[in-house]
């Protein structure tokens, strides 16, 4: 029950006393009685108010059983509750807690300590919990599952824990906002992970996430996302590490408590994930980087919010600043809206502030979904939404790649994407939303995380987004921008599913909160083919005959116009409201007016919306007012509510209704099926039409049958040899005219007619040249055309045009002689059917002399190895076809060739037709070695397409291509007609299956039927006349050694070529050991030459291309997936000065005092800080200080201040020297001011620490170097008050507007009087001045603050309030400093006056923060250093940042 409720929401601490239902008889049985999702939290009111289980089980019927069960709960919640801060908690009690389900949050919270302090507590008892698995065979045999469940009602484990995987975070909770899009992120993630051998650990509890696979991931624990159920699950399993970035908001939620508890997280710092979410850090970090937002405030009053509003101008966005997914959130466009709205949707004050942000309107949308990898770019996409800008982007229509941005923006927003990904540092995947207007464009918000939009924009771009970004986060080799290398033939968009139907009284209005509970995706050829399906797929209806428009304002009245314009001219009968009406009818369009009050008899709007005589309502509101309660009785929502309660389809926004409008005019439902409109399992990759050269039929009736099995097995074109068995062969312009007669008349492929050379025809052959352009010089005798001498040869080769194609099928001494009389003849020549090696090495030297040789090899000469022995013998096939393979490169083109037709006379195999043997496997057996990484796909283009093409001048075939699943397994049917003589097929599988040929734009083969029957107008045609002049072009071997020839025909050499998957390692992700992430490298693999089809991610790669550079408006889809390359150099200083003016203040100058420096002084000093964060946590140091010396002199103790300015030179690379009042020369009486005139001698910086005030300030100027105050008595700590500052700003953002109460001893502490004058700087500061009455703030301080900044409240306090602390954002503790104190007594007297424990907290905001200089004596207890709001020793590692940029800019006048 705890667990269950936790669940549903994070909010929830379990089955407890609460608030969600009032503490009084008549609301707890209201509820009790009533079953409604609050039943359960007023059952437990119930328990507590003393209701006993038979009341309960009287008015909710529940079984007593439960109710027992449940009293229990609140049983030990009440004695947890009579524990105090100060008590320990009994063990006995503690295990009984968590065997009943309470969390460490909810112990903390009843026993007034915080979750970390209890946690330590119970890891020390030893009361841990214990992982079980899921019995899902019902106890009849023992479980062997991955179905984990965490429990602390066992005793031991039921699983060992050696793996060290890698967690993988899901989504949690099913809802509004958090669906099934996080699931398939995470699923794709444990993927990838395990695909790499990494072990995989899920943690997810909502059951999509193993409905269909159970076994996606290694473990899979059904528990909640919390902190403390993560910690567990971590450190039972020693796991690897975490990814969080797959599960939408909820892991994010949790990520800076993970980091801070030490939990190795994968991808981006969760401190960078804090930067992209807290707003402040956010804008301030956009302004750095010259990145536009649109105004915003955040505001505590109603005056402040309105006097905003009048400054920006209306309309605005509000929203409440603690929510997410746009919940509450809403446009409003006058000062009424806006009080309204504050009224009914948020309570507006210190602790529940809104935000209001400037809202542009007619702007344009924009997703950004991208991959980074240490800050720079791996892939990034752009995708567009219909809807203008106050669309929720869930509920929005998304388009991609976009189809109406202008270039200028697409680049904006790329170069936008780039320097943000580069600030934050992002490793893995993150969104970014834009607005647009005018090709000026402002960023909206940044998720430092997986959106909902990647699993669409995966599936459109064919890219695996997760994939992506899982590798980069593991440091494993990934390749930047993997695209296609030719720009998408189809677009996809993707709709909103809505369920208003069941949501009684919703108004069905799109807005800026997110609305739908579901989306739909489809492809189409353009925005409108795909928008369409899209919209049939939610069930959308078609409308038949009667639309019903009712549009409110003048300006959505004139742009739908011309769309309603194109559905009356459809034919489509218009009804419309009065006011719509009328305009209608004045641009003469006839439409019938129906009333909705008073309405004549038979034309009433309510009357035809319930009968069901409209088949569309486009409902367009004057404003998207925020979503109004059923109550609310406006004509336009009534009519809304009545078309989805009797299921009118309905449209209520102008640029979805525009886009439907034009969709349903352009919708044609008979066009025929294309590879757009579908989608499978198998990788489909889309090749060019196939060439088989060789063609050999045994008549001229075999034309359909052989075309028809070249078509389906790929084939589009033939080189067409005729050899009858009954002598009969194309030797004569007769017999070349009856084969083309033929081919015309029952071809399904474009073909070109062989003529066949015999001792007879030298002189006549040439003249049918033109008829048959290519020459067949056979040496085969059992062909009924061939030639006997040598001689025959010469007399063809002076015979026939220089420009026309010579083929032979010579072999051994024969092809000697012909290649030797080619050369002597200087004619081209093609070798085909080339079976031995031997004759491949003689064609290979022949190129290397200069002969013009080409030459294919039947791809069954390859595969000779799966004929029977004697059959591939005597047909005279190598025993060993490695020898072929070897030489693959020698190898020009594939072809079918006679190896079939042979081998099934040899084996008297098959009934069918020779000439129709072979084609349909070949596909197969090739992608089976490409598989098995014999061979690639570009391999199989080049040879049996772009070679063929190129050697015998064939022109292209538009509109022309095969669709293959690539990956696709198969037996060919043991009956099948090639499986008779190439029996082994029907024994082992093979890849790749033939699921479309089209030729010309007609279908002719698809899913295994075929479309064309003979007598038919046939598709072929004869290309005997249109052949270009004969040319050998490069070799294969010639295209492998130029790069760049490679790059265009997409071969892969040695050097592109990607390093072999993991899908080919003899190891397989079973048998291999689990990877170490921390030893895999990052590493980027060259972009490889770009496929010729459009092929996956694996195997087609594009290279970069910056969108900084000016592009042509046609490229606009392909730029929203181009790379963007920005230098990543290890600090981006010289860059933060630039911003500030390109001054630096600090240099050489003495740091005496805050009162120096300005507020943008102070922001410098901040940026660089952030820079020196970053530098020492990717390489440990920043080294811009090399050679520099800096003496460290202190006459006071100091630890922090001393090691830490001593670290800062350190890390800087620079050195340093220390000295004391006991180890200088004060001891022998040396002046201050001569120490330092000797230090800056050695040194060039110095650090002092003195115990006189104005001390520092009189011995710096005597200084020829500069000098940093480190402390001067009860004077000035400037440098702890700027790290102070520096603290606030990263973990609450700003300092604007806060309250923060100084508590301690403020007479003496020195860092109070330094911080309280930089405070000063900044607006709506409260300063609360907390200390005895004879420690109290110097009347000094206090002047100076009033006088920087009159703005500034200073109120004095003697006793720490719970109304000081409930109001507290920073509360800074100081030590009662027992040196300052003449009397002893005195000090024992007040040194324990204020101490901050548990009890303390308690009384706190919950987004506060604790902090003190250090060191701390008493006054803050231990056990506060776990609450996640103990900020002072993360304020020591600020502190090391900012003094590392201080002594930067002191002494580096740029950078």
């Amino acid at each position: 029950m705890q667990e269950a409720i936790r669940s549903v929401d994070t909010s929830f601490d379990g089955f407890g006393r609460n608030g969600y239902v009032p503490e009084t008889r008549e609301a707890v049985e209201e509820e009790l009685t009533k079953p409604t999702d609050l039943r359960v939290f007023a059952i437990a009111n119930a328990l507590h108010m003393g209701y006993s289980v038979e009341e309960i089980h009287r008015l909710t019927a529940i079984d007593r059983w439960f109710l027992c069960k449940l009293r229990a709960l609140v049983e030990t919640e009440r004695r947890l509750g009579t524990l105090g801060a100060d008590q320990p908690l009994p063990r006995g009690l503690l295990r009984v807690a968590k065997q009943q389900g309470f969390s460490d949050a909810g112990i903390a919270q009843l026993t007034r300590r915080n979750e970390m302090q209890v946690r330590n507590t119970r890891v020390a008892m030893a009361i841990t919990p214990v992982v079980k698995q899921i019995d899902t065979v019902a106890a009849e045999f023992p479980a062997h599952t991955n179905y984990l469940y965490i429990t602390y009602n066992a005793s031991e484990h039921d699983v060992a824990f050696a793996d060290h995987g890698v967690m993988v975070l899901g989504s949690g909770v099913y809802r509004i906002g958090s669906s099934v899009e996080f699931d398939w992120c995470a699923v794709r993630a444990i993927r990838t992970l395990r695909e790499n051998r990494f072990k995989t650990v899920m943690v997810n509890y909502n059951p999509e996430t193993v409905s269909t696979d159970y076994d996606e991931a290694d473990r899979l624990y059904f528990s909640n996302i919390t902190l403390e159920r993560i910690m567990d699950i971590y450190q039972i399993e020693a796991a690897a590490g975490v990814i969080i970035s797959m599960g939408g908001q909820a892991p994010n939620n949790i990520a800076l408590g993970l980091h801070r508890n030490k939990v190795r997280i994968f991808g981006t710092s969760p401190e960078n994930i804090d930067g992209a979410e807290n707003r402040y850090k956010f804008s301030r970090m956009l302004d750095q980087i010259g990145v536009d937002q649109p105004q915003w405030r955040e505001l505590a009053q109603y005056e402040d919010a309105e006097s905003f509003c009048a400054e920006v101008g209306f309309p605005v966005l509000v929203r409440p600043s603690y929510v997410l997914s746009g919940a509450a959130m809403n446009v409003v466009s006058t000062v009424n809206d806006l009080r309204s709205y504050l009224n009914q949707a948020a309570t507006v004050s210190r602790d529940h502030p809104v935000v209001i942000t400037k809202f542009i309107e007619e702007a344009k949308e924009i997703d950004v979904d991208a991959v980074a990898l240490d800050g720079k770019l791996l892939m990034h996409c752009v995708s567009e939404h219909v809807e203008n800008a106050g669309v929720h982007s869930g509920d929005a229509t998304l388009v991609q790649p976009p189809q109406d941005l202008d270039p200028v923006t697409v680049r904006k927003i790329g170069e936008a994407t780039a320097a943000i990904g580069q600030a934050l540092r992002v490793t893995g995947p993150f969104n970014i939303q834009f607005m647009a207007k005018n090709n000026e464009i402002k960023v909206i918000e940044c998720n430092v995380r997986a959106a909902r939009s990647f699993p669409f924009v995966s599936k459109v771009t064919g890219v695996d987004l997760i994939e992506m970004a899982t590798k980069a986060m593991l440091g494993l080799p990934v390749t930047p921008y993997p695209a296609r290398k030719q720009r998408l033939n189809y677009v996809g968009v993707k709709v909103p599913q809505f369920s208003f139907s069941r949501l009684q009284g919703a108004d069905p209005v799109l807005g800026v909160e997110m609305a739908s509970t579901g989306e739909v995706a489809a492809f189409g050829r353009d925005k409108y083919d795909a928008y369409i399906k899209a919209m049939l797929a939610t069930g959308f209806q078609l409308p038949r005959k009667n639309v019903l428009l009712s549009v409110g304002s003048y300006k959505e009245k004139v742009e739908m116009l011309p769309s309603v314009r194109r559905l009356y001219e459809r034919g489509f009968r218009l009804f419309a409201t009065p006011g719509t009406a009328d305009f209608l009818q004045e641009h003469g369009i006839a439409v019938t007016a129906l009333e909705a009050d008073k309405a004549r008899e038979g034309y009433g709007l309510q009357e035809y919306l319930s009968s069901n005589k409209i088949d569309l309502y486009i409902n367009l509101p004057s404003k998207n007012r925020f979503r109004r309660p059923a109550s609310y009785v406006s004509n336009g929502y009534r009519s809304r509510r009545m078309a989805i309660d009797f299921s009118v389809p309905l449209i209520t926004n102008v640029k979805c209704a525009k886009m439907f409008v034009e969709a349903l005019a352009r919708f044609d439902p008979e066009a025929p099926v294309e590879s757009v409109d579908y989608i499978t399992s198998h990788r489909t990759t889309v090749l060019p039409g196939l060439v088989d050269i060789a063609a050999l039929l045994p008549s001229t009736s075999a034309f359909g049958d052989a075309t028809r099995a070249a078509v389906c097995g790929g084939f589009t074109a033939l080189g067409v040899n005729v050899f009858g068995s009954d002598g009969f062969a194309a030797t004569s312009d007769q017999h070349v005219a009856a084969v083309a007669s033929a081919g015309r008349a029952k071809s399904f492929t474009d073909f070109v007619v062989t003529v066949a050379a015999t001792s007879s025809n030298p002189q006549t052959v040439a003249a049918v040249s033109s008829d048959a352009s290519i020459l067949f010089v056979s040496f085969d005798k059992s062909h009924p055309a061939h030639v006997d001498t040598y001689s025959t040869v010469s007399e063809h080769f002076r015979a026939w045009p220089a420009s026309s194609a010579v083929v032979t099928n010579a072999s051994g001494n024969d092809l000697a002689s012909t290649l030797l009389l080619a050369s002597l003849h200087g004619r081209q020549l093609h070798v085909t059917d080339v079976r031995s090696a031997e004759d491949l090495d003689l064609i290979d030297l022949s190129r290397a002399r200069g002969l013009r040789v080409t030459c294919d090899v039947s791809v069954f000469a390859l595969f000779a190895d799966r004929l029977p022995r004697e059959a591939a013998a005597g047909l005279g096939l190598p025993a060993d076809t490695q020898a072929l393979w070897s030489r693959l490169l020698a190898i020009d083109c594939f072809s079918v060739g006679p190896i079939p037709a042979a081998a099934a006379r040899a084996m008297n195999a098959g009934s069918a037709s020779s000439g129709a043997l072979g084609y349909q496997v070949v596909l197969p057996l090739l992608y089976t070695a490409v598989s098995e990484g014999r061979l690639t796909s570009a391999d199989v283009v080049e040879r049996l397409c772009a070679a063929p093409r190129r050697i015998f001048g064939l022109p292209d075939q538009p509109d022309t291509y095969v669709e293959i699943h690539q990956d696709r397994i198969t037996t060919v049917p043991a009956k099948s007609d090639d499986a008779q003589w190439l029996p082994s097929l029907a024994d082992t599988p093979v890849r790749c299956v033939v699921h479309r040929v089209v030729i010309r734009g007609q279908t002719l083969f698809l899913d295994g039927k075929f479309y064309a029957s003979e007598g038919a107008a046939t598709t072929g045609r004869d290309l005997s006349h249109v052949l270009r002049a004969m040319s050998s072009g490069p070799s294969g071997k010639q295209f492998a050694q130029a790069p760049a020839m490679a790059s265009a025909l997409g071969i892969q050499t040695e050097q592109v070529r990607r390093p072999t998957s993991s899908h080919a390692t003899p190891t397989t992700a079973q048998t291999a050991a689990p990877r170490s992430p921390s030893v895999a490298a990052r590493t980027s693999v060259p972009p490889p030459s770009l496929a010729i089809e459009a092929e996956t991610p694996d195997e087609a790669e594009a290279s970069l291309a910056s969108p900084l550079e000016p592009r042509a408006a046609s490229a606009v889809p392909e730029e929203a997936g181009s790379s963007v390359e920005r230098p990543l150099p290890v600090t981006r200083l010289a860059d933060v000065l630039a911003r500030h003016g390109s001054h630096n203040p600090f240099y050489m100058q003495h740091v005496l005092s805050v009162r120096q420096f300005t507020r943008e002084d102070l922001h410098l000093l901040f940026a660089v800080a952030q820079e020196m964060r970053t530098g020492v946590q990717r390489s440990g140091g920043v080294p811009l200080l090399a050679g520099r010396v800096m003496a460290s002199v202190f006459y006071e103790p100091s630890s922090r201040t001393a090691s830490s300015l001593q670290a800062a030179m350190l890390r800087l690379g620079g050195q340093m020297f220390a000295a004391s009042s006991e180890t200088s020369s004060v001891a022998k009486g040396e002046t201050l001011e001569d120490t330092v005139r000797t230090f800056g001698s050695y040194a060039d910086i110095i650090s002092l620490r003195h115990p006189q005030p104005g001390s520092v300030q009189g011995a710096a100027r005597f200084s020829n170097v500069p000098v940093i105050n480190a402390g001067d008595g009860i004077g000035e700590h400037p440098t702890q008050a700027m790290l102070d500052t520096f603290t606030i700003r990263e973990e609450l953002g700003t300092v604007n507007g806060l309250t923060i109460t100084l508590v301690g001893d403020l007479k003496h502490g020195r860092t109070v009087h330094s911080l309280a004058r930089v405070l000063a700087q900044y607006k709506n500061v409260t300063l609360n001045y907390v200390s005895p009455p004879s420690l109290g703030m110097p009347s000094s301080v206090k002047r100076d603050v009033s006088l920087r900044a009159p703005y500034v409240t200073q109120v004095e306090y003697t006793q720490l309030t719970d109304e000081v602390l409930a109001n507290t954002d920073v509360l800074y503790v100081t030590r009662m400093q027992k040196e300052r104190f003449d009397n002893a007594e005195e000090y024992e007297e007040i040194k324990n006056s204020f101490v901050v424990d548990n009890s303390v907290m308690r009384k706190c905001k919950r987004n506060m923060v604790v902090m003190h200089p250090l060191p701390r004596v008493a006054e803050i207890a231990p056990e506060v250093d776990t609450d996640q709001r103990a900020a002072y020793f993360r304020q020591m590692q600020y502190g090391m940042f900012v003094r590392m940029a201080l002594l930067a800019l002191v002494l580096c006048r740029n950078f």
